[in-house]
């Protein structure tokens, strides 16, 4: 799949910010700093000062390539083309998300006792899983994004009515997240456990249990084969 660098922009701005964020801040943050903070926005976990100013860049930058890259090593990817713009909405939004993270950190570093506004967190969180979940049933099968369990990848039909399934929980659990963390920013750590656990298992469960839906329907009965499964020697 060929890059249009025109539609390119946005996620190399987001890359470009975080570099300018880290050599404005560079010598103004204390070493070592706050790297890590737990749900009510207190820092419990600090690091250097070039870990805490220079990782997110890095890992930005590293990120992008990542993205650029996997369609060419793919094996499906020619499906790729298939779903373009989604695939660069995917890299353009989690880049912007990490800015945005990076941004509301680096915000805490001057703050008094570096408090760190959790419901912010919490919202960005929501958002981005919510916008993702929007655009991901629009993912054609591939081995590097969407959700690859064995079932998805081995039937298009697996993959597109987990894509469905899994964009709506995504949704319902990014909305959830974001509303626990805006209004009520305590409970917001156990909603993401929930909505992770949720995000994780349900979606892996339909698509086997679909699989062997679909498996015995088209057999005739449980034990019989899908046409272009071998047995074992």
């Amino acid at each position: 799949m060929k890059t249009d660098w025109r539609k390119e922009w946005l996620p190399l701005a987001a890359i470009a910010a975080t570099w300018i964020l880290a050599a404005a801040v560079y010598s103004r943050v204390p070493d070592p700093m706050p790297i890590h903070w737990n749900a009510a926005g207190l820092p419990n976990g600090f690091g250097s000062r070039f870990t805490g100013v220079l990782l997110v860049p890095i890992m930005s930058l590293g990120l992008y390539l990542l993205f650029l890259v996997l369609p060419r090593i793919d094996p499906r990817q020619e499906n790729y083309a298939r779903f373009a713009d989604t695939y660069r909405f995917f890299r353009t939004l989690i880049l912007l998300f990490m800015l945005f993270v990076y941004g509301v950190t680096l915000v805490a570093v001057f703050q008094p006792g570096y408090q760190l506004n959790s419901a912010w967190m919490f919202g960005g969180v929501g958002f981005l899983l919510a916008a993702l979940g929007n655009y991901l049933p629009r993912v054609r099968s591939n081995w590097f994004v969407g959700i690859r369990t064995p079932w998805t990848l081995s039937d298009e039909s697996v993959w597109r009515d987990t894509h469905r399934l899994g964009g709506r929980i995504f949704v319902i659990g990014g909305v959830a997240i974001a509303a626990a963390g805006l209004l009520k920013p305590e409970w917001g750590l156990a909603i993401v456990l929930i909505g992770s656990l949720s995000i994780a298992i349900i979606p892996i469960a339909y698509s086997y249990v679909l699989y062997r839906r679909l498996k015995h329907s088209r057999t005739g009965g449980p034990d019989k084969q899908l046409s272009g499964d071998q047995p074992e020697n």
